[in-house]
């Protein structure tokens, strides 16, 4: 695998600054005032995969509103959770998180308080998220971000396929390589404000096409024109499609008079005899 060109973290703590400016002009993510539980935490992580903030607050209050409880949806078919996700990708994977989420936490101790997990150092917590079965690397590093306050930058496909395009990670990197590579690129103070900002671009869906179908180069994006490049690609987003010249249509050719029934001979009047 080709590796970013190496730059002085210091350097690269600035770019991310100044990228994060550049994005705050175009974009306005929402917020969230309320700090979530940690099981509501992982739930809503679900959700927010690859998708943008308001599919996944859709998501995340249709799951709430069509069950009675965690222990009925804990009861719940994939199917009748994969309606929760309706219009979103990979429906059925989420059902299934949804469900291993909740059924690894009920039988821990017979209920759905997970709150302890805020209680371990980094290490065990995430010792025991990976214990969860079909968890994502970014529903893993999402709560940690969230519940422990971990130096952590969760990347699901979307942002990866962006930050990949920034050239903040190598070429064909996985979204959990993607990961560790901004975690040395964002200073821990940033990095909730930086992954605002980034999602909103790498979900931006004028922008998507450019970040899923751009070839990197082996050796990745250039990261000193990473700005100049940003700037220019909302720049052109932001310009109206040209509208296709109106096509002149030809005058519909006239349609033929219909042909006048012949007319017919007047009966040449009867010649009167002559009387003899």
């Amino acid at each position: 695998m080709a590796v970013v060109k190496k730059t002085k973290a210091s350097d690269l703590h600035s770019l991310c600054k100044k990228l994060v400016t550049l994005l705050k002009k175009h974009y306005k993510p929402g917020s969230h005032k309320k700090d979530k539980a940690v099981l509501e935490t992982m739930l809503y992580a679900v959700c927010l995969e690859n998708a943008t903030q308001e599919q996944a607050d859709a998501a995340f209050d249709r799951l709430q509103e069509s069950f009675h409880d965690y222990n009925e949806i804990r009861v719940s078919t994939f199917g009748e959770l994969a309606d929760c996700f309706e219009d979103m990708s990979e429906p059925d994977a989420r059902a299934a998180r949804v469900r291993a989420i909740l059924q690894y936490v009920f039988e821990i101790n017979f209920d759905f308080d997970f709150e302890p997990l805020r209680r371990k150092t980094m290490e065990l917590a995430e010792k025991q998220l990976q214990k969860i079965r079909f968890l994502s690397s970014f529903i893993q590093l999402y709560t940690l971000q969230k519940s422990l306050g971990a130096h952590t930058v969760p990347v699901d496909d979307r942002l990866r396929d962006a930050v990949i395009w920034l050239g903040l990670a190598p070429p064909k990197a996985s979204a959990a390589e993607a990961a560790e590579a901004l975690k040395s690129a964002v200073m821990k103070a940033d990095t909730a404000t930086f992954c605002e900002y980034s999602r909103c671009l790498a979900l931006d869906e004028r922008l998507t096409t450019t970040f899923a179908k751009t070839k990197p180069p082996e050796e990745g994006f250039d990261l000193d024109d990473m700005l100049a490049r940003t700037e220019d690609l909302l720049k052109h987003a932001n310009k109206p499609a040209k509208a296709k010249p109106a096509e002149t249509k030809k005058p519909a050719p006239k349609a033929k008079a219909a042909a006048k029934p012949p007319v017919k001979a007047k009966p040449a009047p009867a010649k009167k005899k002559k009387p003899r």
